[in-house]
């Protein structure tokens, strides 16, 4: 058993004592945590530094992590290094040669995101497509989500180089009564991505993947998750490291 530091467990709110476990990270002055083996030298005797250890409350088990500081003298003496042990251990860490003691739970896992996204997408493609991913999670915004998808996808070629084109003029005239209406085009929206496909800068299956999600259906489905991923696939093949 080493020192006790009287704290208040952040689980359980029992008044209790903790002893550090484990050493794990410190802080100097300015800059990040570092590991323990490159506190001794790096500081002063005399200065300050703050100190993660592990530690359990005793009321309730309770993971905790414990933040203490004191010199650079104190700390240094607990640090053990490839053939050369701690001067000291943690159970003759005296309470008064510690300046201040703070209590933390360990961080809990956040919910995952309702979707992954490259992590430097553009940022109004990256809100965009976080609003409908919250659509597509509530029954009654599927047909909201879908259609939206389908515009943010239009956004999306448009800003790789493949933007909608002119509306036609329907065909009239001599040569519509002489040879009858034109064929109807492939849907621009595939046609986009086709050609998107061609120049490389999505990979093809954007394009097969896109046969069975009816992007030009005036009907969408009720549930808008397979557009919300197919979609963010697009987006992580796009904007790869942007």
């Amino acid at each position: 058993m080493g020192a006790l530091f009287p704290v208040k467990c952040p689980h359980c709110k029992a008044e209790t004592a903790v002893a550090p476990e484990v050493f794990h990270r410190w802080w100097p002055c300015k800059g990040r945590s570092e590991l323990p083996a490159s506190l001794p030298g790096k500081v002063l005797p005399d200065q300050p530094v703050r100190a993660a250890f592990s530690a359990m409350c005793p009321a309730c088990d309770g993971p905790l992590a414990l933040i203490l500081t004191a010199k650079g003298s104190v700390l240094s003496t607990l640090v053990s290094r490839p053939g050369v042990p701690s001067a000291r251990s943690l159970e003759t860490l005296e309470p008064n040669e510690i300046s201040k003691v703070d209590v933390h739970p360990p961080d809990r896992p956040s919910q995952p995101p309702l979707v992954l996204l490259p992590p430097r997408l553009p940022e109004n493609f990256g809100e965009k497509l976080k609003r409908l991913a919250g659509d597509a999670a509530r029954p009654d915004q599927g047909g909201t989500a879908a259609a939206g998808c389908r515009w943010l996808l239009d956004e999306v070629l448009s800003d790789l180089g493949h933007p909608p084109a002119a509306a036609a003029k329907p065909s009239g005239g001599l040569i519509a009564r002489l040879f009858g209406p034109a064929p109807r085009q492939e849907p621009g929206l595939k046609s986009r991505l086709r050609k998107a496909c061609e120049a490389g800068k999505l990979p093809q299956w954007a394009l097969t993947r896109a046969d069975g999600l009816d992007l030009e259906a005036k009907t969408p489905p009720v549930s808008a998750k397979a557009y919300v991923d197919y979609l963010a696939a697009v987006l992580r093949a796009a904007y790869p490291g942007l």
